[in-house]
Protein backbone atom coordinates (compact mmCIF):
# COMPACT_ATOMS: atom_id res chain seq x y z
CA UNK A 1 0.00 0.00 0.00
CA UNK A 2 1.48 3.42 -1.10
CA UNK A 3 1.04 5.94 1.73
CA UNK A 4 1.16 9.81 0.56
CA UNK A 5 2.58 12.34 2.64
CA UNK A 6 2.89 15.86 1.70
CA UNK A 7 3.73 18.99 3.48
CA UNK A 8 2.65 23.04 3.18
CA UNK A 9 3.83 25.47 4.86
CA UNK A 10 2.03 29.02 5.46
CA UNK A 11 3.77 32.26 6.65
CA UNK A 12 2.47 34.81 9.48
CA UNK A 13 3.97 37.92 11.19
CA UNK A 14 4.13 39.33 14.01
CA UNK A 15 6.14 43.22 15.03
CA UNK A 16 7.11 44.26 18.44
CA UNK A 17 8.48 47.71 19.30
CA UNK A 18 8.44 49.83 21.67
CA UNK A 19 6.62 53.45 21.16
CA UNK A 20 9.44 56.23 21.02
CA UNK A 21 9.22 59.99 19.49
CA UNK A 22 11.97 61.56 17.16
CA UNK A 23 12.29 64.77 19.15
CA UNK A 24 15.26 66.88 20.73
CA UNK A 25 14.19 68.46 24.10
CA UNK A 26 15.54 69.52 27.78
CA UNK A 27 13.70 71.29 30.84
CA UNK A 28 13.49 75.07 28.47
CA UNK A 29 12.31 73.32 25.19
CA UNK A 30 11.44 70.77 22.96
CA UNK A 31 11.48 70.68 19.40
CA UNK A 32 10.51 67.52 16.55
CA UNK A 33 12.21 68.37 13.54
CA UNK A 34 15.23 70.76 13.02
CA UNK A 35 16.72 72.03 9.56
CA UNK A 36 19.75 74.06 9.11
CA UNK A 37 19.86 74.86 5.28
CA UNK A 38 18.38 76.63 2.18
CA UNK A 39 15.36 74.71 2.12
CA UNK A 40 13.36 72.07 -0.30
CA UNK A 41 10.50 70.51 -1.39
CA UNK A 42 8.39 67.54 -0.04
CA UNK A 43 6.03 67.57 -3.25
CA UNK A 44 7.20 68.94 -6.52
CA UNK A 45 4.88 67.00 -9.01
CA UNK A 46 3.29 67.20 -12.51
CA UNK A 47 1.10 65.05 -13.99
CA UNK A 48 4.41 63.46 -15.31
CA UNK A 49 6.51 63.44 -12.13
CA UNK A 50 6.95 63.43 -8.77
CA UNK A 51 9.93 64.44 -6.55
CA UNK A 52 11.50 65.39 -2.81
CA UNK A 53 14.29 67.85 -3.52
CA UNK A 54 16.70 69.84 -0.81
CA UNK A 55 19.45 72.13 -0.95
CA UNK A 56 22.14 73.72 1.04
CA UNK A 57 21.95 70.76 4.05
CA UNK A 58 24.59 71.56 6.40
CA UNK A 59 24.83 67.85 8.25
CA UNK A 60 23.13 64.71 6.20
CA UNK A 61 23.83 61.47 7.35
CA UNK A 62 23.96 59.16 10.41
CA UNK A 63 25.14 60.50 14.03
CA UNK A 64 25.07 58.49 16.95
CA UNK A 65 26.83 57.57 20.32
CA UNK A 66 26.43 55.72 23.45
CA UNK A 67 23.41 57.85 24.37
CA UNK A 68 21.92 59.03 21.34
CA UNK A 69 21.48 58.87 17.09
CA UNK A 70 19.95 60.71 14.59
CA UNK A 71 19.52 61.25 10.45
CA UNK A 72 20.09 64.36 9.54
CA UNK A 73 18.88 65.86 6.04
CA UNK A 74 15.63 67.93 4.83
CA UNK A 75 14.32 64.56 3.65
CA UNK A 76 14.45 62.05 6.91
CA UNK A 77 11.59 60.77 8.28
CA UNK A 78 10.28 62.48 11.64
CA UNK A 79 9.15 59.21 13.12
CA UNK A 80 10.86 55.91 13.53
CA UNK A 81 9.13 52.57 11.98
CA UNK A 82 9.46 48.56 11.76
CA UNK A 83 7.95 47.37 8.88
CA UNK A 84 7.74 43.77 8.30
CA UNK A 85 6.20 41.81 5.03
CA UNK A 86 5.92 38.76 3.96
CA UNK A 87 6.20 38.05 0.20
CA UNK A 88 5.99 34.54 -0.18
CA UNK A 89 2.54 33.49 1.80
CA UNK A 90 2.43 29.55 0.96
CA UNK A 91 5.39 27.14 -0.03
CA UNK A 92 4.54 23.84 -0.95
CA UNK A 93 6.64 21.30 -0.37
CA UNK A 94 5.18 18.60 -2.36
CA UNK A 95 4.84 14.59 -2.41
CA UNK A 96 7.14 13.73 0.93
CA UNK A 97 9.81 10.56 0.11
CA UNK A 98 12.38 8.36 1.46
CA UNK A 99 13.93 8.46 -1.94
CA UNK A 100 14.66 12.21 -2.74
CA UNK A 101 14.69 15.54 0.24
CA UNK A 102 12.13 17.90 -1.06
CA UNK A 103 12.95 21.41 -0.55
CA UNK A 104 10.99 25.38 -0.85
CA UNK A 105 11.82 28.95 0.03
CA UNK A 106 9.92 31.86 0.93
CA UNK A 107 10.68 35.43 1.31
CA UNK A 108 10.17 38.67 3.36
CA UNK A 109 11.59 41.64 3.97
CA UNK A 110 12.25 43.74 7.08
CA UNK A 111 12.78 47.96 7.07
CA UNK A 112 13.29 50.05 10.29
CA UNK A 113 14.41 53.49 10.93
CA UNK A 114 16.28 54.86 13.87
CA UNK A 115 16.59 51.61 15.23
CA UNK A 116 19.78 50.04 16.76
CA UNK A 117 18.94 46.66 15.57
CA UNK A 118 16.41 44.08 15.47
CA UNK A 119 16.26 40.54 15.92
CA UNK A 120 13.40 37.54 13.97
CA UNK A 121 12.05 34.55 15.51
CA UNK A 122 10.42 31.68 14.87
CA UNK A 123 8.22 30.19 16.41
CA UNK A 124 5.88 27.58 15.08
CA UNK A 125 6.01 23.96 15.75
CA UNK A 126 7.25 21.85 13.08
CA UNK A 127 4.78 20.49 9.78
CA UNK A 128 1.91 18.16 12.17
CA UNK A 129 -0.13 15.96 10.69
CA UNK A 130 -3.48 17.20 10.26
CA UNK A 131 -5.77 15.87 13.16
CA UNK A 132 -2.87 14.53 15.15
CA UNK A 133 -0.08 15.41 17.34
CA UNK A 134 2.86 13.83 14.91
CA UNK A 135 5.33 16.23 13.43
CA UNK A 136 8.09 15.99 11.35
CA UNK A 137 11.04 15.75 13.61
CA UNK A 138 12.77 18.66 13.64
CA UNK A 139 16.64 19.30 13.13
CA UNK A 140 17.75 20.68 17.10
CA UNK A 141 21.51 21.21 15.90
CA UNK A 142 23.08 22.03 12.27
CA UNK A 143 23.46 19.28 9.86
CA UNK A 144 23.22 18.36 6.08
CA UNK A 145 19.85 17.22 4.49
CA UNK A 146 19.92 13.16 4.91
CA UNK A 147 16.99 11.30 2.54
CA UNK A 148 15.36 8.29 4.27
CA UNK A 149 16.13 10.22 7.53
CA UNK A 150 12.95 11.92 8.90
CA UNK A 151 14.43 15.96 9.11
CA UNK A 152 12.65 18.87 8.92
CA UNK A 153 14.93 22.43 8.93
CA UNK A 154 15.16 25.87 7.65
CA UNK A 155 18.38 28.36 6.59
CA UNK A 156 18.78 31.69 5.63
CA UNK A 157 21.51 30.95 2.87
CA UNK A 158 22.20 30.34 -0.97
CA UNK A 159 22.87 26.47 -0.76
CA UNK A 160 23.74 23.74 -3.37
CA UNK A 161 22.62 20.63 -1.43
CA UNK A 162 20.50 19.18 -1.53
CA UNK A 163 19.53 21.14 -4.51
CA UNK A 164 20.13 24.51 -5.64
CA UNK A 165 17.96 26.89 -3.85
CA UNK A 166 17.89 29.61 -1.66
CA UNK A 167 19.70 33.35 -1.23
CA UNK A 168 21.69 34.92 0.93
CA UNK A 169 20.24 38.27 2.79
CA UNK A 170 20.07 41.62 0.29
CA UNK A 171 20.06 44.66 1.72
CA UNK A 172 18.77 47.16 -0.54
CA UNK A 173 19.38 49.33 -2.04
CA UNK A 174 22.85 48.87 -0.51
CA UNK A 175 24.66 47.46 2.84
CA UNK A 176 25.43 50.99 3.57
CA UNK A 177 21.65 51.16 4.27
CA UNK A 178 20.54 47.83 5.93
CA UNK A 179 22.51 45.14 7.67
CA UNK A 180 20.51 42.22 8.33
CA UNK A 181 22.05 38.97 8.11
CA UNK A 182 21.16 35.76 8.99
CA UNK A 183 21.95 33.84 12.52
CA UNK A 184 24.24 31.81 13.74
CA UNK A 185 22.53 28.69 13.19
CA UNK A 186 21.20 29.46 10.43
CA UNK A 187 23.98 31.11 8.52
CA UNK A 188 25.99 27.82 7.22
CA UNK A 189 25.11 27.11 3.33
CA UNK A 190 23.73 23.75 3.37
CA UNK A 191 23.76 22.92 6.83
CA UNK A 192 20.21 23.42 8.36
CA UNK A 193 18.12 23.89 11.56
CA UNK A 194 15.06 24.35 13.62
CA UNK A 195 14.15 25.01 16.69
CA UNK A 196 11.03 26.70 18.32
CA UNK A 197 12.19 30.13 19.83
CA UNK A 198 15.28 30.32 17.44
CA UNK A 199 16.65 33.80 16.38
CA UNK A 200 16.83 33.03 12.51
CA UNK A 201 18.09 36.47 11.39
CA UNK A 202 18.98 40.08 12.37
CA UNK A 203 20.69 43.07 12.36
CA UNK A 204 22.85 44.65 14.63
CA UNK A 205 23.23 47.97 13.46
CA UNK A 206 20.72 50.96 12.71
CA UNK A 207 19.77 51.68 9.13
CA UNK A 208 17.23 52.82 7.13
CA UNK A 209 17.23 50.87 4.45
CA UNK A 210 15.50 47.27 3.50
CA UNK A 211 16.67 43.80 4.02
CA UNK A 212 15.53 40.90 1.59
CA UNK A 213 15.63 37.54 3.28
CA UNK A 214 14.78 33.91 1.78
CA UNK A 215 13.81 31.32 3.90
CA UNK A 216 15.18 27.94 2.44
CA UNK A 217 13.18 24.98 4.11
CA UNK A 218 14.25 21.20 4.00
CA UNK A 219 11.69 18.03 4.21
CA UNK A 220 12.93 14.44 4.68
CA UNK A 221 11.16 11.29 5.54
CA UNK A 222 11.83 7.84 7.38
CA UNK A 223 10.08 4.41 6.30
CA UNK A 224 8.02 4.92 9.29
CA UNK A 225 6.72 8.06 9.48
CA UNK A 226 3.04 8.98 10.14
CA UNK A 227 1.32 9.63 6.99
CA UNK A 228 -1.26 12.15 5.70
CA UNK A 229 -0.87 15.94 5.25
CA UNK A 230 1.83 18.08 7.16
CA UNK A 231 1.00 21.51 7.84
CA UNK A 232 2.91 24.26 9.80
CA UNK A 233 1.45 27.97 10.31
CA UNK A 234 5.22 29.42 10.30
CA UNK A 235 5.02 32.48 12.89
CA UNK A 236 8.36 34.99 12.47
CA UNK A 237 8.40 38.08 15.33
CA UNK A 238 10.38 40.69 14.30
CA UNK A 239 11.44 43.21 17.27
CA UNK A 240 13.03 46.20 16.82
CA UNK A 241 15.49 48.05 19.48
CA UNK A 242 14.93 52.22 19.68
Amino acid sequence: MKRLITATVCLTIFLFAPSVVAQYSSSNYQTNEVFFGTGGDLDASSPNYKAQSSVGGLGVGLYSSANYQAYSGFLTPNEPFLEFNINTTTVNLGNLSTASTQTGTATFHVRAYLDSGYTIQTMSQPPTVTGTTATLAPMTSQGTSAAGTEQFGINLKANTLPTTFGAEPQPLPDSSFASGIAATGYNTVNQYKYNVGDVIAQSNTSGWGMTVYTLSYIANIAELSEAGQYVMIHDLVVVATY
